[in-house]
């Protein structure tokens, strides 16, 4: 049996993977306290989700900077990144491993 990778069939079950880990993602947002400042497409006391996948758009090393913010906090990697809003390090969030800053970059790019 032959499938067009164009059918209907084919593009809902890739959108069908793709929820889970969007879900997850944005649940691992929640759990780190990002949602508390970031927003998915308004700014509240930091810019929103989709204005940081903006920044680093075509960046080579985007996601590598997104993911050291992201466990260190912007002072560490010589913030502040916008304004005068810095991103808090540890020491006033929870702790973020290398494998959920990747995880969280990977999903702000895809906004």
């Amino acid at each position: 049996m032959r499938i067009e990778k164009s059918t209907p069939a084919v593009l809902a079950l890739a959108l069908a993977a793709a929820l889970p880990s969007a879900q997850a993602s944005a649940g691992l947002a929640e759990q780190k306290q990002c949602v508390q400042c970031h927003h998915a497409g308004q700014p509240r006391a930091a810019p929103s989700f989709q204005e940081i996948a903006q920044k680093y758009k075509g960046q080579k090393d985007g996601v590598a900077t997104m993911e050291a913010v992201i466990r260190r906090g912007s002072r560490s990697t010589g913030g502040p990144h916008w304004g005068q809003a810095t991103m808090p390090d540890t020491a006033e969030r929870p702790e973020v491993s290398t494998a959920e800053a990747r995880t969280l970059a990977k999903w702000i790019a895809s906004q």
